[in-house]
């Protein structure tokens, strides 16, 4: 899996869902501050704590990236037999929308996230309390600075969507280079 491959579903799921004013791939949390941030450009932008965004959501991956042998599955490449994998990730969909019925709202975003072709994304839970979601998303943070966003969200909808997501990764003989130019 690429970012690129977040950036795609995190655009399917804003054309899904139009009420979105903003949202974001592959972002994560600081261990420095604690706070989520994602990569935009050459800036880093912080999406929470963050109360100027209006209705947004962020995809946030764990860091590792679990490749499974799909040995019964060879591929043939020009009468070579490659070992294909299957690679799977947990990644969180946090939702923030102003005042919105929190049950439609996991399940717009279900909907759109099984609608995804390109990858294979299984909603695994879902939970809408609001102060368990940012205090589990802030857990870096001070306790302090973590009642002052829930205090600045009162009228917010916290939604966190756990996905398994995953996708064949078929091994070849092409090197690319990946340093950024």
């Amino acid at each position: 899996m690429q970012k690129q491959d977040f950036e795609q579903l995190r655009s399917h799921i804003h054309n899904k869902n139009n009420y979105f004013h903003h949202g974001f791939a592959n972002a994560f949390r600081s261990d420095a501050t604690g706070a989520i941030w994602v990569q935009k450009y050459n800036d880093m932008q912080c999406l929470l704590p963050d109360d100027t965004l209006g209705n947004y959501f962020y995809l946030r991956a764990e860091q590792t990236v679990k490749h499974d042998p799909q040995s019964a599955e060879r591929l043939s490449d020009g009468g070579a037999q490659r070992l294909s994998f299957l690679d799977s990730a947990t990644v969180y969909l946090v939702a923030i929308v102003h005042n919105a019925d929190e049950y439609l709202l996991i399940e717009n975003l279900r909907n759109a996230a099984m609608a995804y072709d390109e990858m294979n994304v299984i909603p695994l839970s879902s939970n809408s309390n609001r102060e368990y979601i940012i205090a589990d998303e802030l857990a870096k943070m001070r306790t302090d600075d973590v009642q002052a966003v829930l205090k600045r969200l009162t009228t917010q909808t916290v939604v966190r969507l756990t996905l398994q997501v995953s996708k064949t990764f078929v091994p070849s003989n092409c090197i690319v280079n990946p340093v950024k130019l």
